[in-house]
């Protein structure tokens, strides 16, 4: 019998979040070479231009890359995901052999989630673009701000300072944020790439829950897998098993652990978020009590329950925190490192290096050639503040 044989979606996955990545540094490398450039005015123009094209290459690339992530969750990507402990071979591969085909319910949801990431997406590029266009350029609606800044700009030309010398009060938004794409409801603001990763890792997880939650539509029970190192959001709700339905009375409904959008609507997927939390690494997988004792059964439903197991407890032990704070803490060095590089290049332009890899290389080895960067900034620093 031939193999099926089908890539797993993290090649797209990784692929589309590349892009992001990539149209931030190529943003970066424009506003490096403008800093490089004598001709200002004109470079303003071309630097924008440069801009537009690159997010505009984003979304084209994207829509390349999400269907395909997002559609191979669809089959049997993940076999391990499909798989019911307790039930016989013949039905797990019944789902190898309807793998092929995907059903008109199954359609839908993959071009509803490709339709919701690529508006997210559309809209992270206009904000970022507009956030460039904001630094340099200044504002463009006609309020206060923006006449102000105006003001500022004539007088700077009147003193005979120029626009090259104002680029830095232009470009100091993009040196402490990066290129925002997004502003949550904290007035956090996320990076384009930063943002771009997240909706992207979030849509294929969300993609590949609804898989294995549309595989089966008499499968009801379904179990939250347990990860190594999780956040203090995820950690009370995993390995716990749900209703999909949210009508057995021994299991809590799946709605309750994914958060409902509407809090006083029905314990329904179609209410849910689909996922933990945005940029969650959990998966889901179907559960059976077949060939389980009554009392691995009860302890399950036991440790189940919200009532005897309440979610607001924190289960995890100081070792596991600890572990997963080393994780985050890697993790925010290495967005400080690239913010760093953001700003070296921004400011100092050229001398700095055009990947970000590079810049890293030396600075954690500390070596003359940073050192002169550290120089080249603060002198840069210096002289456009007087």
């Amino acid at each position: 019998m031939p193999t099926l044989r089908r890539a797993t979606n993290e090649t797209e996955l990784k692929k589309l979040v590349s892009l992001f990545l990539k149209a931030e540094t190529d943003i970066i490398n424009t506003i490096g070479r403008l800093r490089s450039a004598g001709n200002v005015d004109y470079s303003q123009v071309a630097a924008m231009e440069r801009v537009q094209a690159i997010l505009r290459k984003l979304e084209n690339d994207a829509w390349t890359y999400s269907r395909p992530m997002i559609e191979k969750q669809f089959y049997v990507a993940h076999p391990e995901a499909r798989r019911v402990e307790g039930e016989t071979t013949k039905k797990h591969l019944r789902g190898y052999l309807n793998a092929a085909e995907l059903t008109t319910e199954q359609y839908a949801i993959i071009d509803q989630l490709v339709a919701n990431l690529m508006g997210e997406i559309t809209d992270a590029t206009l904000t970022a673009y507009a956030t460039v266009e904001s630094a340099l350029i200044g504002r463009v609606e006609p309020d206060a701000f923006r006449r102000v800044g105006l003001e500022q700009v004539a007088l700077q030309q009147a003193r005979g300072v120029g626009a090259y010398k104002a680029l830095p009060d232009f470009v100091d938004a993009l040196r402490k944020e990066g290129i925002t794409a997004f502003v949550d409801k904290a007035g956090r603001h996320w990076s384009l790439h930063t943002y771009g990763s997240m909706v992207s890792r979030t849509t294929s997880r969300q993609a590949e829950v609804l898989s294995v939650l549309t595989a089966d539509p008499e499968q009801d029970l379904y179990r939250i897998s347990v990860n190594g190192t999780t956040c203090g959001i995820c950690a009370p709700y995993e390995g716990r098993v749900y209703s999909k339905s949210g009508t057995s009375p021994d299991y809590p409904p799946l709605a309750a652990a994914f958060g409902k959008q509407d809090p006083d609507g029905p314990d329904t997927l179609a209410n849910t978020w689909l996922n933990l939390h945005p940029n969650c690494q959990h998966s889901i997988a179907p559960w059976s009590p077949i060939g389980r004792s009554e009392k691995e059964i009860q302890d399950i439903k036991d440790f189940s329950s919200f009532e005897k197991n309440p979610p607001s407890v924190d289960p995890r032990t100081e070792k596991q925190i600890k572990a997963y704070r080393a994780k985050e803490k890697a993790r925010a060095q290495w967005l400080r490192e690239y913010r760093t590089w953001e700003r070296y290049r921004m400011t100092v332009g050229d001398p700095i290096p055009k990947t970000f890899a590079t810049f890293q290389k030396h600075k954690a080895a500390d070596d003359e050639k940073y050192k002169s960067w550290e120089k080249l900034y603060r002198e840069a620093n210096k002289e456009a503040r007087t």
